[in-house]
């Protein structure tokens, strides 16, 4: 994720983020001259400057022109952490959802969706996690699974290259270019990751657990 990026999920446009880092670099800028060095038309760029002040992002300084002044990294931190904890906290009052009566098959579409779906399963383990799945994925999901193993999870991974993230069991394997995790015995995600399938079917659930068995089963033969 960029800087960019990651200021439009704090409800920024894109010509917004970046006035906003432009500032950041400048002690204060007019609109003529934020125009100038973003490439943003005058207009564009002076209803952006604006947007920033409305959406606590900027403070102005009265004078002909007006001056822009962005407000520091240490407040814009703080009122995100702020905006973000008051908006869990709602959604954890105020939303309510129907619980599924049945288990079904749920496609998981796009890397970021995956890959927090796949953390999820991580972090929401009980007491074991069985991965197989490609390095550069896991490389990804290093944080999660350090703390699965602080937990004392029983985690074991089949990859081309192995991770340090604590106490687990490794298997080597040059095959694996997907994803097949399941956790606790009881919900599985496979694919790859441009789309999963993520279940918590018990049908699904076992033949996933039986495929990542065979799998230990061969790399052991080949070790012998």
């Amino acid at each position: 994720m960029t800087l960019q990026e990651a200021l439009k999920k704090l409800g920024l446009t894109q010509q917004e983020a970046v006035l906003y880092i432009n500032l950041c670099q400048s002690q204060s800028m007019t609109g003529y001259e934020a125009a100038k060095i973003s490439g943003i038309s005058r207009s564009n760029a002076y209803a952006s400057l604006s947007n920033l002040v409305d959406k606590g992002f900027a403070y102005t300084i009265d004078g002909n022109p007006v001056h822009y002044v962005a407000i520091s990294k240490e407040d814009l931190i703080a009122n995100a952490k702020r905006d973000f904890s008051n908006m869990i906290s709602i959604i954890e009052e105020r939303l309510t959802t129907q619980p599924l009566t049945s288990e079904p098959y749920l496609t998981v579409v796009g890397e970021n969706a995956i890959l927090d779906r796949l953390k999820n399963m991580i972090l929401q383990a009980k007491a074991r996690i069985y991965l197989s799945i490609d390095y550069h994925i896991l490389d990804q999901i290093e944080e999660e699974l350090i703390i699965a193993c602080e937990k004392k999870l029983k985690v074991v991974i089949l990859s081309s290259r192995d991770i340090s993230c604590g106490e687990h069991t490794y298997y080597h394997s040059d095959r694996i270019a997907s994803i097949k995790v399941i956790a606790d015995t009881k919900e599985i995600l496979a694919g790859t990751l441009n789309q999963c399938l993520y279940s918590k079917n018990e049908t699904l659930v076992h033949i996933i657990r039986e495929s990542i068995i065979d799998e230990i089963t061969l790399i052991t033969e080949r070790r012998q």
